[in-house]
């Protein structure tokens, strides 16, 4: 198999620093892009809060797993942080490092793979108090429920890679892409 292009595709497989990624997304001619299995499981937030701009998930995500990548190859990328409900009072978060939302995971739904653990979403149930503990997260066969936040579930870290910044060296063979072997 030979490939001419420099390019990312859609659902290709690429390996960034030792770790396994699945681009989900060309935006801007920028890679949206989440790893092709959990990095750890953890806890979304230990104070059990589902507000994604204060979680301890958010933390350790944009301080160790940040740490492994390279920041000049990434774009910030902001996240919509409206709740399950329709509520927008956690607004948005501008980070290097996130998870996918709800709706992203709903609209990457046939790229992102089931994993064999729970995985988080950054979509809380709501915003309001008494349910403000809940965070919604994927099951192993891809339905959407309702989490307390201190729960440990996967977690599938997301990125916006700058396409300037990288040069791309193809593999033999790309994981899921047996269409082109001919």
């Amino acid at each position: 198999m030979s490939f001419n292009n420099e390019k990312l595709n859609i659902g290709e497989h690429f390996i960034y620093n030792g770790i396994e990624f699945i681009c989900l997304d060309i935006i801007d001619g920028n890679y949206f892009a989440m790893t092709a299995k959990p990095w750890q499981e953890m806890p979304f937030d230990v104070d059990n809060k589902n507000d994604w701009r204060t979680s301890s998930l958010r933390r350790v995500l944009n301080s160790n797993f940040l740490d492994l990548l390279d920041r000049r190859h990434l774009v910030k990328q902001t996240s919509d942080l409206i709740a399950d409900n329709g509520d927008k009072k956690y607004g948005t978060s501008e980070d290097y490092v996130t998870i996918l939302s709800c709706d992203q995971y709903r609209k990457y739904r046939d790229i992102v793979p089931l994993f064999e653990e729970w995985m988080w979403t950054l979509t809380p149930w709501s915003c309001g108090t008494g349910t403000s503990y809940y965070v919604r997260g994927v099951g192993t066969t891809g339905i959407v429920y309702n989490y307390d936040a201190y729960y440990s579930f996967g977690v599938a870290p997301a990125c916006m890679f700058a396409s300037e910044n990288l040069k791309l060296r193809r593999q033999a063979h790309l994981v899921g892409d047996d269409e082109n072997d001919e």
